[in-house]
């Protein structure tokens, strides 16, 4: 064999080596590389604020079922906003409040946005719209005695004297008591003793009142509760007596399921 034919076959032999490594690599799957580890982004500091639990619209009363905690980031807190760690306790001194601007479900309670009972703007945020407040003078004889409280609802008697002929209309029917003096919540201990009732009017009632007023001695007549849901109506009706000697009158008033008995002056 000479040398030629001896080189021939071993680059045959080479190339048959070659050939099987390169088929073997091609016939095994490609090697994955290992997921590159993703930090996890750091979460924003929050801070707890108090917040509307659900929708509060002009005028709705607040108490501690409608407010509560809300985590809030403390990148995006405004200087008005309540906080849990500054006010701990202010579900509890919010409840009784009025909302002064409507508020969606979840948005930051700010006291610029609720006013409580006394703080000025009270009174306008708990009027009905197109209803107005009118103060009337009264005594524990001519306010049920003491019986009337705030959101109550009662009929309005003027009684007059006009050369000795006594007279009494009930001027006003059904209107809503706001508040006895300064006090704006109900009560179901005792009684209060106010010497001004504040009520809840429509524009041409509020003009009869205070004609009534000016002529004569207003008297507040409470309603049952049973009759809340009638009119409030004007009633020009007068109801003339003549002189009749003076004489006290027992009636009994009864008011949360309890009787009391108030004794009452007569005609004069």
């Amino acid at each position: 064999m000479n040398i030629a034919r001896i080189l021939i076959l071993a680059l045959a032999g080479l190339a048959a080596v070659a050939a099987a490594i390169f088929v073997r690599g091609a016939m095994q799957p490609a090697s994955t590389p290992a997921p590159a580890r993703v930090e996890a982004p750091a979460q924003a500091p929050t801070a707890h604020v108090l917040a509307s639990r659900s929708g509060l619209e002009i005028g709705q009363r607040v108490d501690a079922s409608t407010l509560y905690w809300q985590p809030w980031p403390e990148e995006a807190m405004s200087p008005g906003y309540i906080t849990q760690s500054a006010r701990p306790a202010a579900i509890e001194e919010f409840s009784g409040a009025v909302a002064r601007a409507p508020m969606a479900q979840g948005e930051p309670v700010t006291e610029r946005k609720l006013v409580q009972p006394g703080d000025a703007g009270f009174m306008a945020v708990v009027l009905s719209p197109g209803m107005r407040a009118v103060a009337v003078p009264i005594s524990a004889s001519s306010g049920a005695g003491g019986f009337i409280l705030p959101n109550d609802r009662v009929d309005v008697i003027i009684t007059t004297d006009a050369n000795g002929r006594m007279a009494s209309r009930t001027a006003i029917e059904n209107v809503r008591v706001l508040a006895i003096d300064q006090s704006y919540s109900d009560s179901e201990d005792g009684v209060v003793l106010g010497s001004t009732a504040t009520l809840e009017l429509a524009p041409r009632q509020a003009e009869a009142l205070a004609l009534g007023v000016a002529e004569g001695d207003v008297s507040l007549a409470l309603r049952s509760i049973a009759d809340a849901g009638e009119g409030s109506e004007l009633d020009t009706t007068d109801t003339t007596s003549e002189p009749a000697p003076r004489r006290d009158t027992m009636v009994r008033v009864f008011r949360y399921g309890q009787e009391q008995q108030v004794m009452l002056g007569g005609n004069r």
